[in-house]
């Protein structure tokens, strides 16, 4: 499904007046956002920048680990309002991913273009044989 499918499924409702899938979802985030901030308070002063400990905070509150818990899952994740949250991700995605591009130091990567060039394609390479090698073990398991 994409973002439109999604935001006709979430505001085109039979019950216009039904805002409790709305405040769930802003609990939500509400909370996301706690703990997101718990995670940058305790990673500032090993010099880690804010967008990581969202990262971090978006894994361990993510499918991959808490919410595996079923408990956890309904406190953090409500299925009354599972649209509303899909797509509210959908857009904060590339809000986030538009303020990491703010906190670039573009002065910075022209000076030293060779440096940031040879950083850009060892992470790409990084991330494409990682993600080979998580491919195939995940084939290997689901076999």
């Amino acid at each position: 499904m994409d973002a439109a499918q999604f935001a006709k499924r979430a505001i085109c409702q039979k019950d216009l007046f039904n805002y409790n899938p709305i405040i769930t979802t802003g609990m939500q985030a509400a909370r996301m956002l706690v703990i997101s901030r718990i995670f940058h308070l305790i990673l500032t002063p090993s010099g880690q920048p804010g967008p990581v400990a969202n990262i971090i905070a978006g894994l361990v509150l993510g499918p991959s680990l808490l919410c595996k818990i079923k408990k956890l899952q309904e406190f953090f994740i409500r299925s009354s309002s599972i649209e509303y949250y899909q797509l509210l991700t959908f857009n904060f995605r590339v809000i986030f991913l538009f303020l990491i591009g703010l906190d670039t130091d573009v002065p910075y990567m022209r000076r030293n273009l060779r440096l940031a060039s040879t950083l850009a394609f060892e992470g790409i390479i990084a991330c494409t044989l990682f993600g080979a090698a998580s491919a195939i073990a995940i084939l290997h398991l689901l076999k």
